[in-house]
């Protein structure tokens, strides 16, 4: 019974985009099937670990964090038990991975951010900036950052991936009509042939269902959700901040 129900449905429920009555009943499918049960244990604490490993505040200009730190001691877990975790509960989120990859350190970024990956080392090259709210301030930043980053690699005669996913609120920086950066968006993605903004569909559906008219901007893209987004490109060795 638990192979019925897709991950995407189960990363679903665990980010509340499920409306009352499909949550309803998923809990009792879960008290049916234990196996579905440990399904949505494994994919809860993959989740946490993630949003743990970077709800980190940002690091001062200029400042370099203790190597013996405390938190990045929880982070070098989480990432570790992620692996292990993926590798043992299902497989699906570390397919492609190579053999004895393991989780990198903490590294810094332009603006004192701090970015992890699943891979031996973060690429700076591949970058995911994640943006789950829609407060104004986290809206800039997320596109100043982006646009720094690109910026500086395009001094330095780098070629960058960037992404930036969003969920929940978050994708109201990427909807037509609604976004107060469509005209900043469109600037960046013209001069920037490799930024790529990606929305989750999730909670387009579950805006769509309450009623919303969700429509993206011609820039963005949809994915099933963003944390299959983002695992996926974790798992590909890319970068990721949390804004």
């Amino acid at each position: 019974m638990s192979s019925v129900v897709s991950d995407e449905t189960l990363h679903a429920f665990i980010d509340g985009e499920l409306d009352v009555g499909e949550s309803e009943k998923l809990i009792a499918l879960m008290r049916q099937d234990a196996e579905l049960g440990r399904r949505v244990c494994g994919l809860r604490s993959l989740q946490s670990m993630v949003r743990l490993a970077y709800a980190e505040p940002p690091i001062a200009r200029g400042r370099t964090p203790h190597a013996g730190s405390r938190r990045q001691a929880m982070q070098r877990c989480a990432f570790g038990c992620l692996v292990l975790l993926a590798g043992l509960g299902g497989g699906w989120a570390l397919r492609g991975l190579e053999a004895g990859a393991v989780a990198a350190a903490p590294a810094a970024v332009p603006g004192g951010y701090q970015a992890v990956s699943l891979a031996q080392a973060a690429d700076p090259n591949r970058v995911i900036l994640h943006l789950d709210g829609a407060e104004p301030g986290r809206m800039k930043a997320a596109l100043d950052r982006a646009e720094q980053l690109l910026d500086e690699a395009e001094r330095q005669g780098r070629i960058m991936q960037l992404e930036v996913v969003a969920n929940s609120h978050g994708i109201n920086l990427m909807r037509a009509g609604v976004s107060p950066y469509a005209a900043r968006i469109a600037q960046m993605t013209q001069r920037h042939a490799n930024l790529h903004l990606v929305a989750c569909s999730q909670t387009i559906a579950r805006f769509t269902g309450q009623g919303q008219k969700v429509e993206l901007l011609p820039a963005a893209r949809a994915a099933p959700t963003a944390i299959g987004e983002i695992v996926t490109r974790l798992q590909q060795g890319w970068t990721y901040v949390r804004v």
